[in-house]
Order: C-alpha cells, then sequence, then structure tokens
C-alpha cells in the first residue's frame, strides 16, 4: 500500500512538473515560433514571383506579443502594401468638387487598383498540418521527449 502511494505522489509530482513546463511564456513562445516559421517561409516564396524591389518580401515577419501570449505573422513598415495585396484594393481616384455642401467624386471610375494576391491565408492553409506537427514534436521536446 506505501507503493501505491509513493508512485502515486511521484506522478503527481511529475505531471505537476510537465504543467509547469507546457505553461511557461518561453516554451509557448518557442512552440510558436516554430509553428509560423513554416507559414512565413511559405508567403515568401509565394509573393516572390510579384516582387519588383523585393521589399515586400522582406518584410513579411513573425512577432510574438507578450501581452496576448500570441504569435502574429505580417508586414514590417516598409512592406505596409502587403495588407493591400492580401486583401485586394480598388481605391477611387480623380477630381472632387463641391455639390450641395458635400464633397463628390467627378471621376466615379477607380482609375488606380491593386490585384489581389493572397499570399499569407493560402500559407497558413496549405502549412496547417506541418504547423501542428511542428508544434507537438517541440512541445514533446520541451515536455522531456514522451511520444
Amino acid at each position: 500500500m506505501a507503493d501505491i502511494k509513493k508512485g502515486l505522489e511521484e506522478l503527481a509530482a511529475d505531471l505537476e512538473k510537465i504543467a509547469q513546463r507546457v505553461t511557461d511564456q518561453r516554451t509557448r513562445r518557442r512552440v510558436l515560433e516554430v509553428g509560423a516559421s513554416p507559414i512565413v517561409d511559405r508567403s515568401k516564396r509565394a509573393i516572390m514571383q510579384f516582387r519588383r524591389t523585393g521589399a515586400l518580401n522582406g518584410s513579411i515577419h513573425q512577432s510574438f506579443n507578450t501581452r496576448t501570449e500570441g504569435q502574429a505573422i505580417g508586414w514590417g513598415n516598409r512592406g505596409f502594401y502587403g495588407r493591400f495585396y492580401e486583401d485586394g484594393y480598388r481605391p477611387i481616384t480623380g477630381n472632387r468638387r463641391k455639390v450641395g455642401g458635400r464633397w463628390r467624386w467627378t471621376n466615379r471610375r477607380p482609375s488606380g487598383r491593386t490585384i489581389q494576391r493572397q499570399h499569407i491565408r493560402p500559407a497558413f492553409v496549405a502549412e496547417r498540418e506541418t504547423v501542428f506537427r511542428r508544434m507537438i514534436a517541440e512541445y514533446q521536446k520541451e515536455v522531456g521527449g514522451a511520444t
């Protein structure tokens, strides 16, 4: 009976250690970085075919938010226009004039546009299984190599 009690106490202590490792912020950060890297790589490859200067390709990055403890994939300051490519953006440009106290566009047709060239969302969809496998493997490595 004493052996069973001792074994259960050891099991409870081991489970507590595992829980501490899993909830540790450094561990979560490392796991999320490992999971985000395939998405960043694939989105860079997807947008590279449309590159002119390479600024958008070089600005795609991942960042960890310590307040929300979440991983974000996006564009830097030089590649702010990546959002326009991702969502598709059609600005209306032209002359404005005042009609009835309100500003109205005289040219209603868009004269400039950005074609939708999604690169982050398709990369996430394509790499979803790889991301989950890598994250699970990283958690297993951090916890102690249990398979």
